[in-house]
């Protein structure tokens, strides 16, 4: 029988586990809008403006301050999102349709991972190609964003099983 001690505990414990679910809410949210607007809107632009320019901007955002906050995002929401499902799990023992949006969410980022690490060899090749050399500037954009697109699909749906998360810890922490 579960005293009320082991309640508050339980509770204390739900609410650490909405609060990593509402940082890697923020975190993967900014990861899903950039790559939102990344497929959406820059990637159309740059083919329309060309791969040198392309290839000048992504050297000065992607490999400048690019290179280390779009990791610390992502791994960071990865962490997050393990974290609430670990936390979840141990503080409920649930793992039926309640935890079922913080563990999607978790796979999701992880999904992610992969593809990232297959887009960034496209996008460090920029460092070494030359400006006037069309056919690798076409090869690292095509790389880059073909396999960013699939990573960007992995972090929108993450970002709603977030949202979803959400919703169901606090319906979850109204029964408690």
């Amino acid at each position: 029988m579960a005293t009320s001690s082991d309640s508050l505990i339980k509770v204390k414990r739900i609410r650490w586990v909405l609060g990593l679910v509402i940082a890697a809410t923020i975190l993967n949210g900014l990861l899903a809008g950039g790559n939102v607007d990344r497929m959406l809107v820059a990637t159309p632009a740059w083919g329309q403006i060309g791969l040198a320019a392309w290839a000048d901007f992504s050297r000065h955002a992607d490999l400048g301050n690019g290179i280390f906050v779009y990791p610390t995002m992502a791994i960071g929401g990865t962490f997050i999102s393990i974290a609430a499902a670990v936390l979840f799990i141990y503080a409920t023992h649930l793992r039926n349709r309640v935890s079922l949006p913080i563990i999607f969410a978790a796979a999701l980022m992880l999904a992610a991972l992969p593809f990232s690490l297959e887009a960034t060899p496209f996008m460090m090749s920029l460092r070494h190609i030359n400006a006037a050399d069309m056919v690798a500037l076409g090869d690292a954009f095509s790389g880059a964003h073909f396999w960013g697109r699939l990573q960007g699909i992995f972090h929108v749906a993450a970002f709603c099983a977030n949202l979803w998360s959400i919703v169901a810890v606090s319906r979850y922490s109204e029964t408690l």
